[in-house]
């Protein structure tokens, strides 16, 4: 069975009124229990299980014959991505969305002032040609971020002769008009492939949709990735947020402690539990600038020892004779699950909303570590309630995982929005654990109120939590016999 819409939700009973427990994406397609239907309360086209549970209602949102429908052999055929995206993104420069293929008559007509966009785009990419480098072109703020050079690939066959989207013909059958809808400015939308016709370059949605490729500011993801904890890699863990940060080395002293092997190896008991084992104040040496600095985001070992020197902590790394000191990183230490009643190996994460970081465990072993963004205005409250921008303290269970959810603080309205968030898990809703591909602030307030990861760190955290996401499906709710949702603590 297959879903020609975004939403197609699968329920736990064949009948309107039951619990949604999940959805098909558009082009998605999910196998039968039965090859019959199971009943028609309210679905005239019939209830029919799905694997591995649930019913979907066959209307016009589905089709029982995917493997020939035109849009979902349309869909399949043009789905991208990466290891850890599923598509690309940017932010809209006035950028209009179209049914169809528009030719340059109909490009006139919807895009105001189209020709001296157009003679613009030419004139930059001439500068661009000539060598000029990208500080050195004056560039117009509608085309800032925008990919100047045209895309190389061809157009997808079902778009030839004037034919509309596959998705058009299904949603909006009887609309000949080449434009469908404007982006709001600040808005972004995802694509899946990118190609030239009709003298420009164009994007195409998830839902088969085009848009100009000139009118995209692009949005490239952050390439920050967290530590999955192993032997060699383990807590406690530091992260360089906001500037890079210096190195230090000893200088005029032995740096050796009692029971520190000579070849620089720390023992266990240094290393030991949540804290740092301390060197005497007046231990010998002064702690000088190395000259190197860690960069923003670098990932640095611990090795568990500590010295202080004239009021300030210093931290040992693990890359040779550097230290670090204390208030420039992010540490991530271990931490109990206090509170929690845990089943062992029970998975669950810690959210700190001061140190911008997250830890995921299995039982009181953490398996991985990395940086958030949490809510832009920390813990403000007022008259005792969290405020706008503000993530949410407590411990919560995951709610529902989807792939991807398009968001918007305005969702009735949508004056502007976010499109397809990659690996979003509602934890208190509308607050969500999500991949955050418009910055890489990690670490820092930056968000709404949701927790922002990077797209890498998502899809892992994604793949890691409860309830795991059956094949097929694009969301999944915890519950019942898909079991619980992980536990989030956020403090």
């Amino acid at each position: 069975m297959g879903s020609l819409t975004q939403d197609a939700f699968i329920r736990a009973q064949p009948n309107h009124g039951s619990p949604e427990i999940g959805t098909l994406d558009i082009g998605g397609t999910v196998a039968l229990r039965a090859p019959e239907p199971v009943g028609k309360a309210g679905c005239p086209g019939g209830w029919y299980a799905v694997e591995p549970k649930g019913f979907l209602c066959h209307d016009r949102t589905t089709t029982l014959e995917p493997e020939s429908h035109p849009l979902i052999q349309a869909k399949t055929a043009r789905v991208h991505g990466d290891e850890d995206a599923p598509y690309r993104w940017g932010e809209s420069r006035y950028a209009p969305v179209y049914r169809k293929l528009p030719d340059a008559k109909e490009q006139q007509r919807w895009e105001g002032k189209i020709d001296k966009h157009l003679a613009t785009l030419e004139k930059l990419r001439e500068a661009r040609r000539s060598g000029a480098s990208e500080d050195e072109v004056r560039t117009p703020p509608n085309f800032q971020g925008v990919d100047l050079f045209p895309a190389t690939g061809e157009p997808p066959a079902f778009l030839s002769h004037g034919a509309p989207s596959p998705w058009a013909s299904v949603h909006t059958p009887g609309d000949g008009r080449a434009r469908y809808e404007m982006v709001p400015a600040r808005s972004t939308i995802a694509w899946t492939d990118e190609f030239f016709a009709e003298g420009r370059s164009w994007l195409l949605t998830p839902q088969l949709l085009l848009v100009p490729k000139d009118k995209i500011s692009l949005q490239k993801p952050s390439g920050f990735r967290g530590a999955m904890l192993s032997e060699g890699i383990e807590l406690p863990l530091a992260f360089i947020r906001g500037e890079p940060k210096p190195k230090y080395r000893i200088e005029g002293g032995e740096d050796m402690a009692e029971g520190q092997r000579p070849d620089g190896v720390v023992p266990a008991v240094w290393a030991a539990g949540a804290e740092f084992a301390e060197d005497p104040d007046d231990a010998k040496g002064r702690f000088v600038l190395a000259g190197e600095t860690w960069k923003r985001l670098d990932r640095v070992g611990l090795t568990g020892r500590a010295r202080w020197k004239r009021g300030k902590r210093y931290l040992e790394t693990r890359e040779s004779g550097m230290w670090i000191r204390e208030s420039d990183a992010v540490v991530v230490r271990g931490r109990a699950p206090e509170g929690l009643e845990l089943g062992e190996g029970e998975k669950w994460i810690d959210v700190s909303i001061h140190w911008g970081t997250l830890v995921a465990y299995e039982g009181k072993k953490p398996v991985f570590a990395t940086l958030i963004s949490p809510g832009l205005k920390g813990y403000a409250r007022v008259g005792g309630k969290p405020t706008k921008n503000t993530t949410p303290t407590g411990a919560f269970r995951i709610e529902w995982k989807h792939v991807t959810r398009t968001m918007s603080p305005d969702p009735e309205k949508k004056s502007y929005y976010l499109s397809e968030v990659p690996y979003t898990q509602f934890f208190h809703q509308p607050f969500a654990l999500h991949g955050a591909y418009w910055h890489d602030a990690f670490g820092e307030p930056k968000s709404g109120g949701c927790v922002n990861l990077s797209v890498a760190d998502a899809r892992w955290l994604f793949g890691w939590t409860e309830p795991s996401l059956p094949a097929g499906w694009h969301s999944v709710r915890s519950g019942d016999d898909r079991g619980a949702g992980t536990w989030v603590v956020v403090r």
